[in-house]
C-alpha cells in the first residue's frame, strides 16, 4: 500500500471509480451468498508471508467477493431490515474512514464530534424530550439498548439496598432479540409480557401488582417497543409512561427499528408518550438513510449515564484536563474506542 506514491494514487483512483459506479448505478446485481470452501478455491492464499498487495486485494473483491455479497440497499431486498444510505452518506462514510478520527474524546475529534452533535439535536427533536435530554451515536441498537439499560440500573443502584441485588426489567414477547442479550450481558433478570399485540399500561400493571415481594424490590425499568421487527407495532408507551412514573421506575423504549417514523407527521401520534420516556434508541441506518453502522441512544438526564459509563485510567486523564473539555461521547455509552457517524447521518 506504501511502496510509492504513484501506485497509491492509481490504486485509490481505482477504488474510487469502483465507489462511484456503485452508487450512481440505477441497476444491482443481487448476488448471493457462496460457499467458504468456493470464495477459497476461487481467491487462492490471501495472507501470505509477503503480502498480497492492495491491488491485487481489490481484483479480488471484484472479481469473486463482492457478487457473494446480498447488498441491503436493493429495492427488492424485503428479507432483512434495509438500509438504504443517501449517496452523501456513503461519500462521507469515505471522508470519515480516509480522516482517521477518535471519536471518543473532544480533544482528539472535535471536528467530527461536532457533526454528530448537530446530527444528533436534530433526532432528539424528532422524540419531544425536555430541555436537557441528548444522546451519541452507537454501533447499533444492541450497544445503544445495554448503554441505556446498563444507565438505569447504576441509577438504582444509587440507593445502597440494592448495591447487592440482580436487577429485573419487564418488557413483552415482541421486544427485539437484542433486549432479551442484553438483559444476559447486564446480568439483570427479565420477564416477558405475553401479548397478543402491543404491551399497554394495564398489562403492565398486572404483571407488576403479580410480582412477589423480592421480585418488586428488584424491578427497575420497563422496556416498550417502539415497532416490532416482525410486525412495526408500537407499544402503548402513553399507558405505559404513566405506570413507571407512578412506579418509579426507568422507562425506556426501544425504537430502532421504527423511530425513523417520527419523521411522519401521518404516524407521529402513534408514539404518543415517548416524550416521557428516560431513555430511547433508535438506529439512523435502518429508516434514516445512514449506512452501517449507526444507532443512537437518548437520555432524559445525561449526568446519569455519564455517571454510569465515564471511564477512568491515568492514560485518560490527559482527555480530562484544562483545555480539554468538550462533549466525550465514551462517557454516555459502552464503547471507548468508536468512529464518529455524524458525518454520514443524512437528514430526510
Amino acid at each position: 500500500m506504501h511502496k510509492i506514491d504513484i501506485e497509491l494514487i492509481e490504486m485509490t483512483l481505482d477504488v474510487m471509480k469502483y465507489v462511484i459506479g456503485r452508487v450512481s448505478a440505477t441497476e444491482h446485481p443481487i448476488g448471493k451468498p457462496r460457499k467458504e470452501e468456493d470464495l477459497k478455491l476461487a481467491v487462492g492464499e490471501t495472507v501470505t508471508p509477503k503480502g498480497v498487495g492492495g491491488e491485487y486485494a481489490f481484483n479480488l473483491w471484484k472479481e469473486h467477493l463482492a457478487s457473494a455479497n446480498v447488498p441491503v440497499d436493493h429495492p427488492r431486498n424485503l428479507a432483512f431490515v434495509p438500509a438504504s444510505p443517501t449517496r452523501a452518506a456513503i461519500m462521507f462514510d469515505l471522508i470519515t474512514s480516509a480522516s482517521s478520527i477518535h471519536g471518543a474524546y473532544w480533544m482528539e475529534g472535535a471536528g467530527g464530534i461536532f457533526c454528530e452533535n448537530e446530527a444528533m439535536r436534530w433526532i432528539v427533536s424528532l422524540t419531544g424530550l425536555p430541555e436537557g435530554a441528548f444522546g451519541v451515536f452507537t454501533s447499533g441498537g444492541t450497544s445503544a439498548n445495554l448503554s441505556a439499560i446498563v444507565t438505569a440500573r447504576e441509577h438504582w443502584r444509587e440507593n445502597p439496598i440494592y448495591k447487592r441485588e440482580k436487577g429485573l426489567i419487564i418488557t413483552s414477547i415482541g421486544a427485539h432479540s437484542s433486549i432479551k442479550a442484553m438483559a444476559k450481558v447486564a446480568d439483570v433478570d427479565m420477564i416477558l409480557v405475553d401479548t397478543e399485540e402491543r404491551l399497554t399500561g394495564e398489562e403492565l400493571q398486572k404483571t407488576i401488582d403479580a410480582l412477589g415481594e423480592h421480585e418488586r424490590k428488584c424491578l427497575f425499568a420497563v422496556v416498550a417497543t417502539g415497532g416490532t421487527t416482525n410486525a412495526g407495532i408500537i407499544d402503548d408507551l402513553e399507558s405505559i409512561a404513566k405506570v413507571c412514573e407512578a412506579e418509579n421506575l426507568w422507562f425506556h423504549v426501544d425504537a430502532a427499528y421504527g423511530g425513523g417514523a417520527l419523521v411522519a407527521d401521518s404516524v407521529r401520534h402513534l408514539f404518543t408518550g415517548i416524550e416521557k420516556a428516560d431513555s430511547i434508541t433508535i438506529d439512523p441506518h435502518k429508516w434514516m438513510f445512514s449506512p452501517y453502522d449507526c444507532g443512537a441512544v437518548i437520555y432524559k438526564n445525561m449526568e446519569l449515564a455519564k455517571n454510569a459509563h465515564s471511564q477512568q485510567g491515568s492514560y485518560l486523564e490527559i482527555f480530562k484536563d484544562e483545555g480539554a473539555h468538550g462533549f466525550n461521547p465514551t462517557d454516555y455509552q459502552i464503547q471507548l474506542t468508536r468512529r464518529v457517524r455524524g458525518l454520514v447521518h443524512s437528514r430526510p
